[in-house]
């Protein structure tokens, strides 16, 4: 009986250690531009709620902005022994040092919707952002074919405006060399805040007189700083405004008529597959990509979605159909 007792508890043993590990929980730190924005709210609570539903757990933190605060948290998070680091950066182009120190450490890093530049980077999800800036810009031309342009572009700092940039004058120059159109100012909103394009808006209409026709704002939230500063001079609903992100704030603007239209970026698929993306990365897999983007140090696979101009014709198909915004809360 006795060596029967001393067989059972030899196999129970082998068994035991023959077992394969339970996977580990995958911790994920997300580092965030700014939760100041409505935009980057949605991402963060898409994104937690799926990487959750995977098993992970995730520490989210905001920059509010400020890069060398998003430089800090980066760090906390690499102390704290994340696995991934998914990050929006305020300012791409600083961001390498800290990311080689996370490579160090074994440390996956996911760059959401924006490129950090220079750094090494495992990999890229975002919106095909050139495309966006194309849709701003053919939108406004089919409503204004001519006449005196202002270029709102967002932050200086944020490698995305650039490909707006990029994106709206493949559309814009052609109808500039033919003298259709003129550009009668070019400026950037630091951070992408609204206070700050109303000042930018309410200095060009000076500069102008107040001859402008249309105005390419790269997002919503420039979109209604600068609406606010033409309002002020009778002329919201009179100048072409172009936006992104559907911000409800904008959707109403458009239901209104004083916002031209937006860039809807599905949001929910976005930070779905990001989260998605992220633990596969923690676990040691390779997501599947669709491009490859340079970002000065090396071809990052990336992922990149599909944006869709919104205007007024198509607010139900689109944001409402996706629950992005409800019926309810655009009454």
């Amino acid at each position: 009986m006795k060596l029967y007792n001393l067989l059972l508890t030899a196999c129970a043993v082998c068994l035991l250690a023959c077992q394969p590990a339970l996977a580990k929980q995958i911790k994920i730190g997300m580092a965030v531009d700014d939760l100041r924005l409505e935009r980057w709210q949605k991402d963060r609570d898409i994104f937690v709620r799926q990487a959750e539903s995977l098993g992970a757990s995730v520490f989210v933190q905001s920059a509010n902005g400020n890069e060398e605060t998003q430089m800090s948290q980066i760090e906390n998070m690499i102390n704290r022994g994340v696995d991934v680091l998914v990050i929006i950066p305020y300012n791409g182009q600083v961001l390498a040092n800290v990311i080689a120190e996370a490579k160090q450490e074994g440390i996956k890093v996911l760059a959401y919707d924006r490129m950090i530049n220079n750094a090494d980077v495992d990999f890229y999800i975002s919106f095909d952002n050139e495309r966006v800036g194309e849709l701003q810009a053919h939108s406004l031309v089919t409503r204004v074919a001519q006449g005196n342009y202002f270029l709102m572009g967002g932050s200086p700092v944020d490698n995305n405006a650039k490909l707006f940039r990029a994106g709206q004058m493949k559309v814009l120059q052609p109808l500039i060399d033919s003298g259709k159109i003129h550009i009668v100012g070019d400026q950037w909103a630091d951070g992408w805040l609204p206070e700050n394009a109303l000042k930018i808006m309410e200095n060009a209409l000076t500069a102008n007189n107040n001859h402008i026709d249309a105005v390419v704002a790269s997002n919503d939230a420039t979109a209604g700083g600068a609406i606010q500063a033409l309002a002020a001079q009778g002329l919201a609903g009179k100048v072409a405004i172009s936006g992104q992100d559907a911000d409800l704030a904008a959707i109403k603007r458009i239901q209104q008529g004083t916002q031209t239209m937006t860039v809807y970026k599905p949001i929910k698929q976005l930070a779905t597959e990001a989260a998605e993306i992220a633990v596969q990365l923690g676990q040691g897999e390779t997501p599947k990509s669709n491009a490859k983007l340079n970002n000065g140090l090396k071809d990052i696979p990336a992922w990149l979605l599909t944006p869709i101009a919104v205007d007024n014709t198509n607010i139900a198909s689109t944001v409402i159909a996706d629950g992005f915004h409800s019926q309810a809360e655009l009454k």
